[in-house]
């Protein structure tokens, strides 16, 4: 059975051009989830029947009305812990199981414009952890070596963009779940500007810092994802409309701040950090200006949604649940939440007026400066070191993202090439609130520069 690219160009192009059926297309995607039996990615797939009734239906429909539908016969999956109505949501812990009465409005307006879901994917249980292994489903196997891990939480969600089941998929994002796994997978992990994308009918790990996120085999695809899919939930106590204008023109002739040489950590993995520096000399050859800054305050930033008193959101979450089923619960999961159980109150409006100063400074740096380059990941851990150490691991490939949402700031993660053994690594772009589009814009530029392959597909970006 040969592979079909799974771009939205091809796909259209398939459809439009080539007179491919919607039910050939899908029938062919079935049957290659099929023939990887338990890779890991899905927690629950929608029903054959109900997937090939969608694509008969789209198939008769004229072409005239099949071209008014944007996404028309798009292929795409859901992380679980995001509601969609009639299926389960778990949240990657069986226990916690309950089907769901409404879906989530990205998803919704995904699949009013002609998108088809295929299924609900894997993830770190209760979007705690940016590895991947978390998770009673086995890990989503990683599909340029199943020794290392997928990247979390979203990990069933990237690897089955990258694996070619999917065109799309949508994710969540709290401290870098939208970014790490588009890393791991060479694929783009758009994080939206918070609120742009409804965070009503999901499972929340942190209210405040959650969003929907998106990936796929490339950023116009994302860019046009989000275009379609943003809109202000009413029920969503922390939606917002996207300005008219955003505060950054076009992709030419900006600024670009990067950590400073001795604040950048790349674990003893000097490949990765060859890998990265070369990103930003192909931004610096683009006409852009580099500027290094000092990035404590950034470093510091992202340890406070693990290591203090913030960590008690998650607990508002599903801490009740935690402490309720505690078998049920993976260990390292179970730890994180009740860590929050030694703060205090006033340790909470501490650390709140702590973060508030820290946004402050990461705000400014603004001023002088458009956008922001880090490496997504410093380096990449096999599936055996996350197991021996499961706290350093998860940190350190957390460094360079968690500060993102709480400083309310936008971010993209793109291919950047690969390391000696294989595996792929990312750079993150970073703008303030509402730019999202202006970073897709950069990193389309940007992305066939550094690699020419569209996750672990054999197909090649076409520029």
């Amino acid at each position: 059975m040969s592979d079909t690219c799974l771009s939205f160009k091809n796909i259209r192009q398939s459809y439009f051009s080539n007179n491919t059926k919607v039910e050939e297309l899908f029938g062919r995607l079935i049957q290659k989830i099929e023939n990887r039996r338990d890779d890991g990615v899905w927690i629950t797939l929608v029903p054959k029947k109900h997937i090939m009734r969608r694509a008969k239906e789209l198939d008769l429909l004229p072409v005239s009305k099949k071209k008014e539908l944007p996404l028309f016969g798009l292929p795409f999956s859901v992380k679980d812990c995001i509601d969609v109505a009639g299926l389960p949501t778990t949240s990657a812990c069986p226990k916690y199981k309950y089907s769901a009465h409404h879906t989530n409005l990205a998803v919704q307006r995904a699949l009013d414009a002609g998108a088809i879901l295929l299924g609900k994917t894997n993830m770190d249980q209760f979007a705690t952890g940016v590895v991947g292994v978390r998770t009673p489903y086995g890990v989503a196997r990683n599909p340029f070596n199943p020794e290392y891990i997928p990247g979390g939480s979203s990990s069933g969600s990237a690897v089955s963009v990258s694996a070619g089941l999917c065109a799309f998929a949508f994710g969540t994002d709290t401290g870098g779940s939208g970014r790490v796994p588009a890393s791991y997978n060479n694929i783009v992990g758009l994080k939206p500007t918070l609120g742009l994308l409804s965070r009503v009918d999901m499972v929340n790990a942190s209210m405040h810092f959650d969003t929907v996120s998106i990936y796929a085999l490339t950023a116009s695809d994302a860019k046009e994802i989000l275009q379609i899919c943003e809109a202000v939930d009413d029920r969503d106590a922390y939606g917002r409309k996207n300005p008219a204008k955003p505060t950054l023109g076009k992709p030419e002739n900006l600024r670009i701040a990067i950590p400073k040489t001795d604040d950048l950590e790349f674990f003893g993995n000097i490949n990765a950090e060859a890998l990265y520096q070369t990103g930003i000399e192909t931004l610096a050859a683009l006409g852009h200006k580099i500027n290094e800054i000092e990035f404590d305050t950034f470093f510091e930033t992202s340890k406070m949604m693990f290591e203090g008193p913030l960590l008690a959101e998650r607990y508002a979450a599903v801490g009740k649940f935690v402490e309720c089923f505690p078998d049920e619960i993976d260990p390292t999961v179970k730890s994180v939440i009740n860590a929050s159980k030694n703060f205090t109150a006033v340790d909470a409006f501490n650390a709140i007026y702590q973060l508030d100063r820290n946004i402050r400074y990461i705000q400014q740096v603004f001023n002088d400066d458009d956008i922001i380059a880090v490496p997504t990941v410093g380096t990449v851990y096999r599936i055996d070191e996350v197991s021996a150490d499961p706290f350093y691991t998860n940190s350190t490939n957390g460094l360079y993202m968690n500060f993102v949402n709480m400083a309310d700031l936008c971010a993209i993660s793109v291919p950047n090439g690969f390391l000696k053994n294989g595996l792929p690594m990312g750079i993150t772009l970073i703008a303030p609130a509402f730019n999202d589009l202006i970073l897709c814009d950069l990193a389309t530029e940007l992305h066939p520069l550094r690699v020419n392959t569209m996750g672990a597909t054999q197909f090649r970006l076409k520029t």
